[in-house]
């Protein structure tokens, strides 16, 4: 039987909430591979997570000195860094927290 693309995101998104591929495919009745194969495609096609991260910017109370913290939000996580932080570096901090989130 041919599946379409909305039955595989589901079976998938059931594995990013933490089953695993095994079980999810055997919930389903299809191959741990072809299972496998539908999230790499469904990643490479069509990221589930925006490109770009929301940015709020609050007025200060008091003005900022140039080494005051920013505040970065992802879900419930909040990093605060120095504006002289390198932004190679916050790039890649914030693309490997992404998937943790």
């Amino acid at each position: 039987m041919r599946y379409g693309r909305e039955f595989w995101q589901q079976l998938s998104a059931e594995v990013d909430r933490g089953s695993t591929v095994a079980e999810v495919a055997r919930r389903y009745g299809v191959q741990p591979r072809t299972l496998s194969w539908w999230r790499w495609r469904l990643k490479k096609v069509a990221p589930s997570r925006p490109l770009l991260l929301p940015v709020v910017v609050r007025p200060s109370r008091t003005a900022a000195a140039p080494s005051s913290p920013i505040e970065i939000q992802i879900s419930d996580l909040i990093i605060r860094v120095h504006s002289e932080t390198d932004v190679e570096y916050l790039t890649r901090l914030i693309a490997a927290l992404r998937v943790g989130c």
